[in-house]
């Protein structure tokens, strides 16, 4: 009994004695012409500014947690939020870390710094199958399928598919091997080529249309051929329709035309380049962008080894496409390759530039609203629209009428069937001629536009098949 009344006694104390608050590290953000007011209101709830940042309107300080909520309501105040930590960014514990070129090029480290992945993200890679005893893959993988053999067990007997695979998708930061790109990302394995790396498209689309049935958000195919199959071009069109994004090699036969699967329209074609930022002479040109085309990877039997050629920079993109993906779930695949295409790194020999995963995870991301305003779009400038056509040339060519405001517009074209004949594209305004552009099968038009109404002319073989992509700015305004 004694001791239950020393132990109410010393609740009872406890009561009556405050706890003591805790500090917190605040940016408060104030209004236009606020400041005295702000610096009164801090002085009153006795806050000690720890540092202050005048052309942005904010101050840093520290706060009791029971001055937070009236800080927050002061008439004074815009915004307040806790001053983060940042740190060095470090590569990963991975023991092949210091050969990892490729990453570090594409500013792989500040992109896992917002994400590594998500499971939930599925990238299946259609290839020659997979180790799933390999270490830095094992563990992560989803069922797959073997249409080479018809069975369940799409095991490697190559080596391509696992190396493909550790590019993508092998576990960073876990002390064994290397770091892929998407270390959290789920890797399909669908095995469509045999011991020696070959196979048949139609194996190739029935995987595809598989991994798209079985809710794969990124399929990475590095393979390909001279010659366009039919089956191929339909499973293409098939997972763009459904929401997969595919992601093929351009190839390495140090040509100006591209393989197949990845001179499809509805597929992302990717070069191999080099620490340079230039394109190995073996890659193939006209791709829409290049990733880094040397990787130390997986390998059979639980090893690693370096990767070289297309067939390891497209799943560089796969891998930071996951990422998108694990970063903005509800993203599409057109938002996906926009931000691919509108963050690379300028280089020849591609339409867009080589792939930069910091750039692209910023890209994705909705642009913050500027101090004071809720309008995110700058000063001045308007909106961006984007649209996307596709059919045959025709005799008569195709014009496409726009409503622009000021600003600049990208238009590119991907052309098929046109048998080594020159594509043109013409932007006309008030009947002149603004810009032209040609090519054989891509070709890429940017001009700066002014606020009014333009013609955008496709023109070249009428049995030609094109798709068109354009971004422009806008008109202030339009829906």
């Amino acid at each position: 009994m004694t001791g239950e009344r020393v132990i109410a006694i010393a609740l009872a104390v406890a009561a009556l004695v405050p706890l003591p608050s805790h500090s917190a590290r605040l940016e408060v953000g104030y209004r236009p012409g606020a400041a005295a007011d702000v610096q009164r209101l801090e002085a009153r709830l006795g806050l000690t500014r720890v540092a202050s940042i005048p052309q942005l309107r904010i101050d840093v300080v520290e706060a009791d947690s029971a001055d937070v909520a009236e800080l927050r309501a002061a008439p004074a105040v815009a915004w307040t939020a806790l001053d983060r930590r940042v740190q060095a960014l470090e590569g990963p514990n991975d023991p092949f870390w210091p050969s990892q070129w490729s990453p570090v090029k594409t500013h792989a480290p500040a992109a896992w710094s917002r994400t590594t992945g998500d499971p939930a993200t599925v990238v299946a890679v259609v290839d020659t199958g997979l180790d799933p005893f390999q270490p830095d893959l094992a563990g992560r993988l989803v069922p797959g399928y073997d249409f080479v053999d018809g069975d369940a067990d799409p095991a490697d007997d190559n080596g391509h598919g696992t190396a493909v695979a550790g590019v993508v998708a092998a576990a960073g930061d876990n002390r064994i091997g290397v770091a892929g790109y998407c270390w959290r990302c789920r890797v399909m394995p669908l095995k469509v080529l045999d011991a020696d790396g070959g196979g048949f498209a139609a194996d190739v689309a029935r995987a595809v249309v598989w991994a798209t049935d079985q809710g794969a958000r990124v399929i990475n195919a590095s393979l390909g051929g001279p010659l366009e199959d039919a089956s191929l071009a339909a499973a293409a069109q098939y997972a763009q329709d459904r929401g997969a994004l595919l992601v093929a090699a351009a190839g390495n036969d140090s040509s100006s035309q591209l393989d197949y699967p990845a001179a499809l329209p509805a597929v992302v074609s990717v070069g191999a380049s080099n620490q340079a930022d230039a394109l190995y002479s073996f890659s193939n040109q006209g791709a829409a962008m290049a990733a880094p085309g040397e990787n130390t990877t997986t390998a059979l039997g639980g090893g690693y080894q370096q990767f070289l050629g297309t067939s390891s920079a497209a799943p560089v993109v796969s891998g930071i496409a996951g990422l998108l993906f694990s970063l903005v779930p509800g993203s599409t695949p057109a938002q996906v390759v926009s931000a691919l295409e509108q963050s690379a790194v300028p280089i020849g020999g591609v339409t867009f530039g080589r792939v930069d995963a910091e750039r692209a995870l910023a890209s994705l991301l909705p642009a913050p609203p500027a101090q004071g305003s809720g309008d995110q779009t700058a000063p001045g400038a308007a909106p961006s629209a984007t649209l996307t056509r596709s059919g045959r040339i025709g005799a008569k060519g195709r014009t496409y009428s726009l409503a622009t405001g000021a600003g600049r517009l990208v238009a590119t074209l991907t052309v098929h069937g046109s048998a080594g004949r020159r594509t043109k594209l013409t932007l006309r305004h008030a009947g002149r001629v603004v810009a032209t552009a040609g090519g054989v099968t891509r070709v890429r038009l940017r001009a700066t536009v002014r606020r009014g109404r333009y013609r955008l002319v496709v023109s070249g073989p009428a049995d030609a098949s094109f798709v068109l992509k354009l971004r422009y700015p806008r008109e202030r305004g339009a829906g």
